[in-house]
């Protein structure tokens, strides 16, 4: 099999999965894996204008891969459109990763303000119906944007029946990000004063308002910890960032984004908890590798944690959250030993077993 591996948004956790099927799949399969990617900027216009860009190249390459897997950055009814002929008929499929109908837009974002947004969501929508088949990161996430896709087609004057959600949710499937492989750690218990991770992108949409209150939430209560802040940074940091740096500058241990994958490993090994509430959260990649080094998690419920975190790392509100605090420093050997065990069904050699399964059965079937 001769995968064609198109990543129009080549950062973050949209790297870390093509990187990782590009590295494994090839180790557990006969597959030749091409990949095709663009910088991680501009992600708008990464929507509008990817599809040229990539159906160009197919074009200058001349004979056709035997199947197409992208992702939710790219426009699959133009690019599709765009192929040459002899391209047209291979079996595309688009991976979302986040998608623009439930993505939480910055408040301030000009094109958000004027209304303009709405445009990338229906792109999402349309490329659904271009697709072969769409996987979906989480269980979470397909269910979503499936409601949303409902309440989005409501608010247009008519003509809509193709794009109705029930033809999306047919040729749908859920197929987990994956994370490298972790030996189980040795058993330990939680520094003194414990060490709470961020290793989260430094970006709204993750929660640091949330983080910040969980901090001084403990920190009322008489709680001592450290700090490790970690996690992928822009040029544009939300302020309250800066808050959060400022009042517990004594905590911190660590500040800034990991400049090599053996410093990300070692601060996640210095680390006993996660605690996270993030405004959206499609699968949490971040938590997943934290759980594979034994680092316990403090979870707010919702998102897309109640679909394959266990529930006695989630918390309902900030008693709760206290309240679980104190259960996981207790029970933290047992607790550790289950958030490693919880992240083993994403390490990257059962990941992409199933990714083969999936793209045989499409080839087998177009």
């Amino acid at each position: 099999m001769r995968l064609l591996l198109i990543n129009p948004f080549h950062t973050g956790s949209h790297a870390h999965w093509c990187n990782g099927i590009e590295h494994y799949l090839p180790k557990v399969s006969n597959t030749q894996v091409d990949v095709w990617t663009l910088p991680g900027r501009n992600w708008k216009w990464r929507m509008h204008g990817s599809a040229g860009y990539f159906a160009n190249l197919a074009r200058e390459q001349g004979l056709p891969s035997d199947i197409i897997l992208t992702t939710d950055m790219m426009d699959v009814a133009a690019f599709r459109g765009l192929l040459p002929a002899q391209w047209r008929n291979v079996p595309i499929v688009q991976y979302f990763h986040e998608n623009q109908l439930t993505f939480p837009w910055n408040s301030g974002d000009p094109q958000k303000l004027r209304g303009q947004d709405h445009s990338y969501g229906f792109m999402n929508i349309q490329s659904c119906l271009a697709a072969d088949e769409i996987w979906f990161n989480s269980s979470f996430h397909q269910s979503v944007f499936c409601k949303a896709v409902e309440g989005f087609l409501a608010k247009l004057p008519g003509e809509t029946h193709a794009f109705r959600s029930e033809n999306i949710e047919r040729k749908s499937h859920v197929v987990s990000l994956g994370i490298e492989p972790a030996e189980s750690p040795q058993p330990k218990f939680p520094s003194t004063p414990p060490t709470i991770l961020w290793n989260h992108r430094w970006e709204y949409d993750k929660g640091p308002d949330a983080f910040l209150r969980h901090l001084n939430t403990l920190h009322h209560h008489g709680i001592r910890f450290k700090l490790i802040l970690c996690g992928e940074q822009f040029s544009k940091v939300p302020d309250v960032f800066s808050e959060l740096i400022s009042t517990f500058h004594d905590c911190i241990q660590h500040v800034g984004y990991a400049d090599s994958r053996e410093t990300y490993l070692r601060l996640l090994d210095s680390s006993d908890f996660i605690l996270h509430e993030p405004v959206q959260e499609y699968f949490g990649i971040s938590v997943a590798e934290a759980m594979s080094r034994g680092v316990v998690p403090l979870l707010a419920r919702g998102q897309a944690y109640e679909s394959w975190i266990p529930p006695s790392f989630l918390f309902q509100d900030e008693s709760d959250m206290v309240r679980l605090w104190h259960e996981h420093n207790l029970l933290y050997q047992e607790r550790s030993k289950t958030a490693y065990q919880t992240s083993q069904q994403y390490f990257w050699p059962s990941v992409v077993s199933e990714i083969q399964t999936k793209l045989q059965l499409l080839i087998a079937k177009s």
